[in-house]
């Protein structure tokens, strides 16, 4: 299990403690190229890649500070360890880390202390920093447990490379960036010592234009000299200092003709490098890909996808919050990241027992959903709009959002398709809670919402059998019901008259507004409010989001109503909201 060459390695187990966000993590990995991690802004998913490039951090100063301990705290040790395999000859040898070696065994992701036959060779890199800041790289294992000193040129041959939102130095020859892998061979501190010399003659050849006014204060300046018994062995003249000429190796930047390449659009700096990560570095590479979608458009996402993709050389580890680039991915290149209290969970979006509820597809259209901490499966769209204007009626109360608790509204498009989205969800580490109608018992029926009670997912239906629209109609305020008739009517265009009253045995006014309130009334709207026409063929008043959430600002008076807020709608939602808030 030992490759020939230098830089081929891939990670095995990634092991954090006590950095940044990240209290304690624990992550063994598939055999893979492609790692995508998705879920909530605050999950510590960027925390991981940049404890991946410290692990391998190809210079020897690495600059720390007391906010990159966990929580602050300095008494507990950061600890980074990554098991890499795919190992080099050079990493192997007995005279290098060959006492050191392990086992992996790829089939059940279990790392054992003694490299055995049947399992892939691996060594585990640690990178501890205490309280007084500075790093420590270690081989470690079982045996040795003091370890041995993992070098910095070392470090470098691993050929760790991070893509972030500021990567201009990563478009010149410093230290460690792949421009300089490109050109290691060469030395480049001759070059540039020369060009400092000659920066200094061409400007000593044109002194009397140049630095006339310079030299004149030299002069000046030989005089007072000579008065304070300065010794002056020849003459005072402006010159430049050549320990002072800052012509470092980070000072040569590629160039698009004269014009800098650091000064490109952000999304193509970022595929430039991802494009000379993969391109130099022929005996492999691990690129970090912060943000993968920062600057890049759609069509340009696509194809930097395939371009990751198709580079078996390269191990890439990606972050997004975008739909496009989950849409792009397959379920087996999809990690979730999870984090309570700082214990980071990382659930492969494949993982054994997910393969009947079809993941795939529903990412692919239930994308926001999966950038989420917490989802609400809601039946269809009128569940979505209406929890949303509610959204918005209790930030107007001084509430936090939705979105402040990390909260998406998913259309789940049926009944039917409530329970596997549900189920898909919490599987995957999700909190979950459901939003449905009670009026399709052969759809989602008291069997499927007991099942998800007890794996967790609380369902909140509404009473008596109804959907939304008919127990809202039982519900509200007078008032509001002829407010909604009367936006469903003037607003949404449809003949609310003609039928609400193919409903009902009574004489109706042609003047909604003019209705009495009776429950067989209340009843008939609920029904029209459902189906629309009587047969069913022209859509409810409020079957999409919009509408959804429009109506909801129609009734929302009814939710300053003391006797409306015991009712069953107003306590339903009052209670998925304090699930929200409170999980």
């Amino acid at each position: 299990m030992v490759t020939k060459g230098l830089g081929s390695v891939k990670i095995r187990k990634i092991n954090i403690r006590n950095f940044r966000g990240v209290k304690e993590l624990n992550w063994n990995l598939p055999k893979a190229d492609v790692f995508c991690l998705i879920g909530k802004g605050d999950s510590s998913k960027s925390t991981i890649l940049e404890a991946i490039r410290y692990a391998f951090h190809p210079q020897w100063n690495l600059t720390l500070c007391d906010s990159d301990f966990h929580q602050c705290k300095v008494a507990d040790s950061i600890v980074i360890e990554v098991t890499i395999g795919a190992l080099t000859e050079a990493f192997c040898s007995l005279d290098k880390y060959g006492q050191y070696l392990r086992g992996w065994d790829a089939a059940n992701l279990k790392l054992t202390d003694e490299p055995e036959d049947h399992l892939e060779s691996v060594l585990t890199v640690r990178l501890t920093v205490d309280k007084d800041l500075e790093p420590k790289w270690m081989v470690v294992c079982d045996r040795h447990p003091d370890g041995v000193q993992f070098k910095q040129g070392d470090r470098n041959k691993v050929s760790v490379g991070l893509i972030g939102a500021y990567s201009e130095k990563q478009l010149s020859w410093a230290t460690g960036t792949a421009l300089a892998k490109l050109t290691e061979a060469q030395s480049l501190n001759e070059l540039l010592a020369n060009a400092s010399r000659t920066a200094r003659a061409s400007l000593d050849g044109d002194r009397p234009v140049t630095l006339k006014n310079f030299d004149v204060a030299a002069g000046k300046s030989q005089e007072i000299a000579k008065l304070l018994g300065v010794p002056v062995s020849d003459a005072y003249k402006a010159h430049l200092d050549l320990a002072s000429i800052n012509l470092k190796v980070g000072g040569l930047a590629l160039h698009d003709g004269d014009i800098p390449l650091r000064q490109l659009g952000l999304g193509s700096r970022r595929m430039l490098l991802c494009g000379i990560q993969k391109m130099g570095l022929e005996e492999g590479h691990i690129t970090l890909f912060d943000e993968v979608e920062f600057g890049l458009e759609p069509h340009r996402i696509t194809r930097l996808i395939k371009h990751v993709r198709e580079d078996k050389r390269g191990q890439y580890f990606l972050t997004t919050h975008s739909p496009t680039v989950l849409r792009e991915l397959t379920v087996k290149e999809l990690y979730v990241v999870h984090s309570k209290g700082g214990l980071v969970q990382i659930t492969s979006a494949a993982k054994d027992g997910l393969e009947q509820l079809e993941v795939q597809g529903k990412i692919r259209s239930s994308t926001e959903a999966f950038l989420a901490k917490k989802v609400v499966v809601c039946e269809g769209a009128t569940e979505v709009g209406f929890v949303r204007g509610f959204d918005d009626h209790q930030v107007g109360k001084g509430k936090d959002p939705l979105s402040y608790h990390g909260v998406a509204l998913l259309d789940a498009r049926g009944a039917s398709k409530i329970k596997d989205l549900a189920k898909a969800f919490k599987s995957l580490g999700y909190d979950v809670s459901v939003l449905a109608d009670a009026d399709a018992e052969d759809q989602f029926s008291n069997a499927d919402v007991a099942e998800l009670t007890k794996l967790g997912v609380p369902v909140h239906v509404w009473s008596d059998k109804y959907c939304l629209e008919e127990r809202a109609f039982q519900d509200l305020p007078w008032q509001s019901v002829l407010g909604s008739l009367k936006f469903a009517q003037d607003d949404l265009g449809y003949q609310v008259c003609d039928q609400v009253r193919s409903r009902v045995q009574e004489q109706l006014d042609q003047d909604v507004e003019k209705w009495l309130d009776s429950p067989e009334l209340r009843t008939a709207i609920g029904s029209a409010a459902k189906k629309g026409k009587k047969d069913g063929k022209e859509p409810g008043w409020f079957k999409d989001t919009t509408r959804g959430d429009q109506w909801f600002k129609v009734v929302s008076p009814a939710f300053n109503d003391a006797a409306f807020l015991k009712k069953d709608l107003a306590i339903k939602l009052e209670v998925l909201w304090t699930w929200a808030e409170h999980v």
